[in-house]
Formats: C-alpha cells, sequence, structure tokens
C-alpha cells in the first residue's frame, strides 16, 4: 500500500480511540495492528501478526499478568487484607484512609479501588471524612504504585516495549510513585493525626508476608518475575491449606478473558510498530516540537482519551522507543513519558477507579475534579522540575 508510515499509524491509532468506545480495549487494538499491518505490508502483515502472538515473549508476558491477579485475588479470599485494614484503623486512624488503598494498590485488579472503598466506608464514618475527600483519598492512593510496581501489568508490557528487565524499568520510573505520593498528602489537610504502633499493628501487617516473598525473590534475589509469582502463590496456597474449591473461586475471578486478550493485542501492536518502522517515523515528522514535551503530550492524551493504565504502555511507548531508548533506556525520558500516561489515565473521567470510587461514596466526578487536578498538577511539576536538573 502506498501509504507512509506515519499516515498509516495515525490511522491505526484514530480507530483505536474510536473502537474503544464500542468494544473492549483489547479488540479495538487488535484491530489497529490489522490495519498498520495491512497499510503497511498488504496481506503479509498479517503474518507478522500470527508471529508476534506465537511468539514465547508474549505467552510469556499473559502468563505473569494472570499470575499477578491470581496473587492479589488469593490474598483477598483468604482475608488477609481485610486483616491487614484492621490493624491499621487501630495504630493510625484516619491517616489509615491513606494506608488502606495503599496497600490494596499493591495488588492489581480491575476496578480494585472498589475493595478499598467497602474496606474504607465505616471510617469515613467514624472520623466523618466526606464523600468527596474519600472519594479523592481511596482514588489517588489506591494507584501510587502503578508506574512502577511489578504486578502491574502496564509496568510488565512497558519494561517489554522498551525491551529492559524489570528493574531497569522500575528504577527510571520509581520517583513518579514519590511525587505522587508527596502530591497526595496536599488532600491529607485537615485530618486527624494518630500514631500508635503496637504488636496488633505488626501482627496485622504480617499478613502481607506474600508481597513481602515476591519482593525478595523478583527484587532481592533476580529470579525472574514469572517464577517468583509462583513461589509466592504457592507459599500462601500451602499455608492456607488451599482445596481444589479455593482454586475455583480464585482462578474464576483471575482468569478474565479481556484483560488476556488485551495483553495479547498489546504485543501484537507492539510487533507491527517496530516492525513498520512507525515509531521512527511518526516521531521524525513531530521533531519540530521539543522531544520531551511532544513524547509528553502524545502520552497523555492517550492515556487520557482511554482511562486505562495498560492503554499508554501499549499505545503510546512503543511509538517513543526511540526518544525512550530500547535494550538500554535513556532513565529521565522514560520516567517523563510514564509520568504522562500516568497523569492522563487518574484524570480521564472514564477511569474505572475513579467511576466506581465516586459512586461507592454517593458523589459525583465533577465534585472532586478540582481537587484531582490541583494533586495531579502537583506531581506534574515535580516530575518535570526533576526531568530538567537531570
Amino acid at each position: 500500500m502506498a501509504v507512509s508510515s506515519s499516515l498509516a499509524l495515525l490511522i491505526s491509532i484514530a480507530v483505536v480511540l474510536i473502537l474503544i468506545r464500542k468494544i473492549n480495549i483489547g479488540l479495538a487494538l487488535f484491530a489497529g495492528s490489522a490495519i498498520l499491518a495491512y497499510l503497511s505490508f498488504g496481506f503479509d502483515g498479517f503474518i507478522i501478526m500470527l508471529k508476534a502472538l506465537a511468539n514465547p515473549q508474549t505467552i510469556e508476558i499473559a502468563v505473569m499478568v494472570i499470575l499477578a491477579f491470581t496473587l492479589g485475588y488469593s490474598m483477598e479470599y483468604f482475608g488477609l487484607l481485610n486483616r491487614v485494614a484492621s490493624g491499621l484503623s487501630e495504630s493510625f486512624g484516619a491517616y489509615s484512609f491513606l494506608l488502606i488503598p495503599l496497600l490494596i494498590g499493591l495488588l492489581p485488579m480491575p476496578g480494585g479501588a472498589l475493595i478499598s472503598a467497602v474496606m474504607l466506608a465505616p471510617l469515613a464514618k467514624m472520623y466523618k471524612i466526606s464523600p468527596e475527600k474519600a472519594t479523592l483519598l481511596n482514588y489517588w492512593f489506591r494507584h501510587i504504585w502503578v508506574t512502577f510496581w511489578p504486578l502491574y501489568p502496564n509496568v510488565i508490557i512497558g519494561a517489554a516495549v522498551v525491551n529492559v528487565d524489570y528493574l531497569h524499568f522500575a528504577s527510571a520510573t520509581f520517583p513518579i510513585g514519590i511525587f505522587a505520593m508527596l502530591s497526595g498528602l496536599i488532600l491529607t489537610k485537615g485530618m486527624e493525626r494518630r500514631f500508635r504502633i503496637s504488636g496488633d499493628t505488626v501482627d496485622s501487617l504480617v499478613n502481607l508476608y506474600p508481597i513481602a516473598i515476591l519482593l525478595v525473590f523478583s527484587v532481592f534475589l533476580k529470579i525472574s518475575l514469572l517464577l517468583s509469582l509462583l513461589i509466592a502463590i504457592a507459599t500462601l496456597c500451602v499455608h492456607k491449606r488451599a482445596k481444589f474449591s479455593d482454586f475455583v473461586s480464585i482462578f474464576r475471578k483471575t482468569i478474565d478473558r479481556k484483560i488476556i486478550m488485551l495483553v495479547f493485542a498489546v504485543m501484537v501492536y507492539k510487533s507491527v510498530i517496530e516492525t513498520s518502522g512507525a515509531a521512527k517515523s511518526i516521531f521524525a515528522d513531530i521533531s519540530g516540537f521539543p522531544a520531551p514535551l511532544a513524547a509528553f503530550l502524545l502520552t497523555f492524551l492517550v492515556g487520557f482519551a482511554t482511562g486505562i493504565e495498560m492503554s499508554y504502555s501499549s499505545i503510546a511507548l512503543p511509538l517513543l522507543t526511540s526518544f525512550t531508548g530500547s535494550g538500554v533506556v535513556i532513565a529521565e525520558n522514560l520516567m517523563i513519558v510514564i509520568a504522562a500516561g500516568y497523569l492522563g489515565v487518574m484524570l480521564s473521567p472514564m477511569h474505572l477507579c475513579y467511576i466506581l470510587t465516586a459512586e461507592y461514596f454517593g458523589t459525583e466526578i465533577g465534585k472532586t475534579y478540582r481537587q484531582l487536578l490541583t494533586v495531579a498538577m502537583v506531581t506534574a511539576v515535580l516530575v518535570w522540575v526533576t526531568y530538567l536538573v537531570i
């Protein structure tokens, strides 16, 4: 087809963003991949897609995403999360409103903010926290880890897109989480401070041992994330003497066909973009803008348009590998790209967690948006200052 790779890519992105409002993002990405493949290579493009589907890396990433959700749902199923929440409430009072979603955020689940919202509801009444503040605290602190925690699919996919291991990816993106944490403290104004660490607090935190196991094996012992997840899940199941019926209940929630389809679609789209050379082509076309600003705006818009964390790793990041680096990343460049996607998603009124949290606490997104925008802008300023200083 006589279509430039840049134009082909823009057409495919437009199709994805249009379809995403009508069908799930996985199918939308497959459609975008097919259009890009056909416009770039004709019918031979579909062979590229099939090869990407069968690629061992694609299958490995899909398995890791399933295992990440399995660990999260297992900890919920066996009651570990509720025991942690109870201990934190006793020790930190109103500030457990930060800590509970922060800890639940270690375990990525679709609409997972609803789990922490349910745990926080009694505390909202106890400490007279308004529905608006409860919504913002739960939503913001639930997502502090999104840019660098190894269980998040967008982190797994992001590392695969820029072709580095987890530690290299996280070393570039963890400052975003720190900045988000600092910015989020704006929301705590007027809250009662109470810190009373006791033996019960420590006992409740022991229930996070599967997370500790995962960290030890994946970060400190540098064992593959896939194997580390298996070890953490196996340890939990052995400790809880899980029965076959337990596994059935857990896997009913874990095996989400839409999520699995999305992972395969992401890797196919990435492969077609790389093979076509569209990423380098489109970045060359916007070279008239300062590269950091162009990269930031593109990624932010993709995140905002979709409201899904995996979108910026799957749609925007493959376009920007010439900016972020691939194989060897430019840490500060990767940081602003991921920060842009994160902030776009957090500010998106289509974000499932935002919608569910607001509905649960009985408020409207419009009543909370100004404060959310303030916190996001402070985070963005901290990211840009760090980028310019580095």
